[in-house]
C-alpha cells in the first residue's frame, strides 16, 4: 500500500515537473514559432529561428510536384488556397540523385523526392514586411546531378549575420531545381513537346515566385541578386541567353563564380538524347524518341529511374555523374550554342556581373597519377570527345611541360609528375577561366552592359587543405568550390577545416565584398567596389579579336601576395620589372594566348559550346 502511495506521489511530482520545465521551454525557447502572413494571398508561412539569430523559412514549394504527367514539364506554379498554413519549420528532400556521402565537408543525401521544388528563405531576425532588403538568390553547383539548397556547404546564418551586423542586411534564398535525367532528359518527342531542360525552367519558375512573393518576407523583388557556383553559375548564363534573349530575366544582377555557359560541352542535344534513350530501353519503355516513349517514362516509379540513370552517369563520367545529362538546345529554352548566342547579342541586357574562378579549380578533374601527354589529354577527353588531332597539339603546345615544373612541391617529388599540374590548369581554364572570360567579355562587347559593369576576380586561397591532405589529394590546392565557404562566412566549417582568425577574417573580407554588390550602391566608409576596378577598361571596339580582350584586371582574393587588384595586357611581357608579384603570377596564366584558342571559332565548335 505504503509502495502504491509512493509511487502516486512520484508520478504527480514528475507530472508537476514536465509542466514547469514546458513552460520554461515555451517561454526561453531556443527555436520559436516564426510567423509570415501574405496578406494579399491570405496565406501564412511557418518559420523558426535558429541559434544565430536568423529566421529560417524552408521547403517553402514554389511549383507542383513534378510527378506523373508533370515528370519532365516545364513547372506549374504552386497557388495555395487562401487560409493556408504553410509549415516552413524544416527543410524539404532533395531531388532525385544518388544517396549517401559526396565530400567530407558536405552533406551526406539520405532523402530524396521528386517532389522537390522548393526554396530556403533566411532573413535577419526581427525583419518587417515592408523592410524592402535586397535579395540574394543562391543557385547551387553540382554538375547538374547532385546537390542541394540544404547542403549545409551553404548554410546562409553567417552571410546573413554579417550583412546586418555591417548595416547591408539582406533577405537570402536558395533554390532546388531538378537534376540529372529528371532535371534534363531529352528527345525528339520531348523538344516537340517543350518537356526540356526543366532544371533550368525549375530555376526560372523560382526566381519568378521570388519576384512575385520576396516582399511579404520584407525583401525588394527590385534588388535580386542571383549567385551561382560551377553549373550554379553557368545557368545564369543560360538564363541571360534563355529565348534567344527576347524575355527578360526576374533579377537585377548576378555573381558567377567559377562557371560561364560555355562549361556545358557538346550542347546539342544527340549525346543526351542517346543517354535518354539507353535508359528509357532498360526500363522496358522502348528506345524511339516519339510520345509513347514519352508517357512510359512518366510511369516508372522514380526509385527506379534513379537507380539506373544514376548508374549509368557515375559509370560513364566518375565520380559523381557530371556530363551525362545536363542542359541542351532545344529550340526553345536553348535556342543555339551558348557562345553563339552571346556573339549575336541575343541575350537579357542591362544586368551587372561579377564573374570569377578559383586558382586551381580544375585540379579535381585530372588523376594525380598522369605522367604523359595522353593522359593530360585523356583527363578531359570523355567530355571533350570531338577534339581533332590539331586541338589536342594545339592544346599540348599552349600548355608546355616546363611551365609547370616549379610546382612540384618537396614532398610530391618522384610521386607527382608536372603533366598532373599541366592537366590540371588545362582544365581549368577549359570548364572554368575561359569560359568566364568568354561570356562576360562577349556581354560587354556585344551591348549586355557598359564595361563599367562587369568585374572579374581569382580566389587563391583554401579553408580545405587539411581535408584535402586527409584525403590524401594535398596537390588540390585552391580546387572546385573553395570559396563558397568565404562568401557564406561560416565560422564553423567541418571535416577539419582551417577555422584560423586569418581564414576567418578574409572570408568577412570576401563576403562583405558581395554583400555591397548585392546592395547596389558602395558604401562610402567602406568602399570594397570603388577599388575594384572593371574587368575591361578598353574599348571593346579596338580589340584585336573577337574572342579576348587586350587588357583585364582581376581583383585577387588570397594566397601569397595578398588580396588587391591585379591588370595583366596582351603582349606585356617586355614590363615584367614593373609588374607587382601578383601581377606576375596572373601574367604566367597566359590568359590572352590560352583563351583567345579555347574562346575561338574552331575550339567551340569542336566541344559543343
Amino acid at each position: 500500500m505504503a509502495s502504491r502511495l509512493f509511487a502516486s506521489l512520484v508520478a504527480v511530482l514528475l507530472a508537476i515537473v514536465a509542466i514547469y520545465y514546458q513552460e520554461l521551454l515555451d517561454t526561453f525557447s531556443l527555436s520559436p514559432i516564426l510567423k509570415v502572413v501574405d496578406s494579399t494571398r491570405d496565406i501564412t508561412y511557418l518559420g523558426s529561428l535558429s541559434p544565430a539569430g536568423i529566421e529560417h523559412f524552408q521547403n517553402i514549394f514554389y511549383a507542383e510536384e513534378p510527378t506523373g504527367w508533370r515528370r519532365f514539364a516545364a513547372p506549374i506554379p504552386t497557388r495555395p488556397v487562401k487560409g493556408s498554413v504553410i509549415d516552413a519549420t524544416q527543410p524539404g528532400a532533395w531531388c532525385p540523385q544518388a544517396t549517401g556521402d559526396i565530400l567530407p565537408f558536405t552533406s551526406k543525401v539520405t532523402n530524396i523526392s521528386e517532389n522537390c521544388l522548393s526554396l530556403r528563405i533566411a532573413r535577419p531576425a526581427g525583419t518587417t514586411q515592408d523592410a524592402k532588403l535586397p535579395v540574394a538568390v543562391w543557385i547551387h553547383g553540382g554538375g547538374h546531378a547532385l546537390g542541394s539548397a540544404s547542403d549545409i556547404l551553404y548554410e546562409p546564418d553567417g552571410l546573413v549575420n554579417l550583412a546586418a551586423a555591417d548595416g547591408l542586411p539582406l533577405v537570402y534564398v536558395g533554390i532546388n531545381y531538378r537534376l540529372g535525367f529528371f532535371g534534363f532528359a531529352t528527345s525528339g518527342a520531348m523538344i516537340e513537346t517543350k518537356d526540356t531542360n526543366s532544371g533550368i525552367r525549375d530555376q526560372r519558375a523560382a526566381l519568378e515566385w521570388v519576384r512575385d512573393n520576396i516582399g511579404s518576407f520584407g525583401g525588394d523583388p527590385n534588388r535580386v541578386t542571383v549567385i551561382g557556383q560551377s553549373v550554379g553559375a553557368s545557368d545564369i548564363g543560360l538564363q541571360l541567353t534563355a529565348f534567344g534573349g527576347d524575355q527578360n530575366v526576374p533579377f537585377q544582377q548576378g555573381v558567377m563564380m567559377s562557371g560561364g555557359p560555355g562549361l556545358n560541352f557538346n550542347s546539342k542535344p544527340d549525346l543526351v538524347a542517346s543517354n535518354t534513350a539507353s535508359i528509357a530501353q532498360q526500363v522496358g519503355c522502348g528506345g524511339n524518341e516519339d510520345s509513347q516513349t514519352l508517357e512510359c517514362l512518366r510511369g516508372v516509379p522514380f526509385e527506379k529511374l534513379t537507380n539506373l540513370s544514376v548508374t549509368a552517369a557515375r559509370a560513364a563520367r566518375p565520380p559523381f555523374g557530371e556530363g551525362y545529362f545536363y542542359p541542351t538546345i532545344d529550340n526553345d529554352f536553348i535556342q543555339d550554342r551558348p557562345s553563339q548566342l552571346t556573339r549575336a547579342g541575343k541575350f537579357t541586357k542591362g544586368i551587372p556581373l561579377i564573374g570569377s574562378w578559383v586558382t586551381n579549380d580544375g585540379a579535381w578533374y585530372a588523376l594525380p597519377t598522369t605522367a604523359t601527354d595522353d593522359e593530360v589529354l585523356g583527363s578531359f577527353g570523355l567530355w571533350l570527345h570531338k577534339l581533332s588531332e590539331f586541338t589536342k597539339e594545339k592544346l599540348l603546345q599552349l600548355y608546355p611541360l616546363e611551365d609547370f615544373e616549379h610546382m612540384i612541391k618537396p614532398e610530391h617529388e618522384g610521386q607527382i609528375s608536372p603533366q598532373y599540374y599541366r592537366a590540371a590548369q588545362l582544365n581549368r581554364d577549359i570548364w572554368f577561366t575561359c569560359p568566364v572570360l568568354d561570356f562576360t567579355w562577349q556581354y560587354v562587347k556585344n551591348g549586355g552592359v557598359g564595361a563599367s559593369q562587369v568585374r572579374l576576380y581569382e580566389f587563391n586561397e583554401t579553408r580545405y587543405t587539411p581535408v584535402f591532405n586527409s584525403m590524401g589529394v594535398s596537390m588540390w590546392g585552391v580546387a572546385h568550390l573553395s570559396d563558397i565557404p568565404y562568401l557564406f562566412c561560416n565560422d564553423h566549417l567541418g571535416a577539419g577545416a582551417d577555422n584560423s582568425d586569418s581564414q576567418l577574417s578574409l572570408g568577412r573580407d570576401f563576403s562583405r565584398t558581395i554583400i555591397q554588390f548585392v546592395h547596389g550602391t558602395p558604401d562610402e566608409a567602406d568602399d570594397r567596389l570603388q577599388s575594384w576596378p572593371p574587368a575591361f577598361s578598353d574599348d571593346p571596339s579596338k580589340s584585336p579579336t573577337d574572342d579576348v580582350p587586350s587588357h583585364i584586371s582581376v581583383q585577387l582574393f588570397g594566397g601569397p601576395h595578398g588580396s588587391g587588384s591585379t591588370k595583366c595586357s596582351e603582349g606585356i611581357g617586355a614590363d615584367m620589372e614593373l609588374m607587382t608579384e601578383a601581377e606576375k603570377a596572373l601574367h604566367w596564366e597566359n590568359l590572352f594566348s590560352r583563351c583567345a584558342f579555347l574562346n575561338g571559332q574552331q575550339f567551340r565548335e569542336e566541344a559543343g559550346v
